[in-house]
């Protein structure tokens, strides 16, 4: 177990979640899970200190891979990385043997550093397919693919994206995959729309939020390592007030830790300016069109049905038109998705906005 796994005495577990989704793959029910949450809402520290341990305790191979962390050159690092965890785990015994599509592999001298190039790509498909299928041959093997929406980003990946569609169908007895994403737009062009490469390939679910159990547990963290007490409502009712974003939460109590004077309104507060102060936002939003900054405005405040005749006549007003056609707004909204500012899920009426963060700004601004 890697370093990412030790023992986090701030970790709020979620072991009933993650023994249901391990049970389901376990009983063949299903082979695939597809997570969406905004950034910053726990998909990670769930897939790597719930669901990695407990599937590993249970026999199984667990691969984790990060695709916003290599958003440069997914299809490449992607395979490498899985290239690698299937030499540890002892199922090749020579690299020259793992893809046939690689032509180059150099090894830095101060540190591990694999490079590795293909003469096109139809060559990573095809090594996908072979590195898959050696994997599911030994022992059965969970996927842990985080935010996968990377790779919906460029067309290039698109035969790479078939390719290990194809690979996890024909292997999905042995190799079981859960997939997270925090751009809705992102998604949908990969898992929803009818020609998306994985249509109807695994179930589409919101991921859920953090109870107050998740305060409650750092209120009891904060009296073990500080000795003193927090009053549990008032930090739920802090956390609800910032969205329910998890790391927030814990950068609100580790705030407090440290300044042992500072109560939970005045922590609140000053994490919020900190936060909602940086440039990062302000110039993201001098770069929105007029139209585009009423819109997120709405949005952010919970207007959901945004094509209405009478929102139309109260944004026009705003905005001095005389008119605002449904075609403008819809394709305003279109240019946002493309942005990735806004998405739409599964089953929800009206649109939101990805980043909780950027929410929270506007409605502080």
């Amino acid at each position: 177990m890697d370093n990412v796994q030790k023992k986090d005495p701030w970790h709020y577990p979620r072991a009933e979640l993650a023994a249901q989704i391990l049970s389901v793959f376990e009983s063949g029910l299903s082979s695939s899970f597809i997570f969406f949450a905004p950034r910053r809402m726990g998909k990670t520290e769930f897939l790597r200190k719930d669901i990695q341990p407990l599937a590993e305790a249970k026999g199984w191979n667990v691969f984790y891979f990060s695709f916003l962390d290599a958003a440069d050159d997914p299809t490449a690092k992607f395979k490498q990385a899985l290239e690698q965890f299937i030499n540890t785990q002892g199922v090749m015994t020579k690299v020259k043997n793992a893809v046939k599509a690689v032509t180059k592999v150099s090894a830095g001298v101060s540190k591990v550093n694999a490079g590795i190039e293909f003469n096109n790509q139809s060559k990573i498909e095809s090594g996908i397919k072979e590195l898959l299928d050696r994997l599911a041959k030994r022992q059965k093997a969970l996927l842990l693919m985080d935010e996968v929406q990377a790779l919906a980003n460029n067309k290039k990946n698109d035969t790479f994206i078939a390719g290990f569609r194809t690979a996890l169908d024909m292997y999905k007895d042995n190799l079981k995959v859960i997939f997270t994403g925090s751009s809705q737009a992102g998604l949908r062009k990969m898992f929803s729309e009818a020609k998306a490469p994985f249509f109807h390939f695994g179930q589409n679910l919101v991921f859920p939020e953090l109870d107050k159990g998740f305060t409650d547990h750092l209120c009891q963290v904060f009296k073990m390592v500080t000795q003193r007490k927090l009053n549990q409502q008032e930090l739920w009712k802090a956390f609800t007030e910032l969205h329910k974003v998890p790391l927030l939460a814990r950068g609100l109590v580790e705030r407090m830790a440290l300044n042992p004077g500072l109560g939970i309104t005045q922590a609140k507060q000053e994490l919020v300016t900190e936060i909602f102060g940086n440039r990062e936002f302000e110039d993201k939003w001098q770069n929105f069109s007029v139209l585009e900054q009423v819109i997120l405005k709405e949005l952010a405040g919970g207007s959901q049905h945004i094509f209405s005749k009478k929102m139309r006549e109260r944004l026009a007003i705003k905005l001095a038109l005389q008119e605002l056609s449904v075609p403008m707004i819809q394709g305003t909204i279109k240019k946002l998705i493309r942005k990735g500012m806004i998405g739409k899920a599964e089953g929800r009426v009206g649109y939101s906005i990805d980043d909780p963060n950027f929410k929270n700004w506007l409605c502080q601004n």
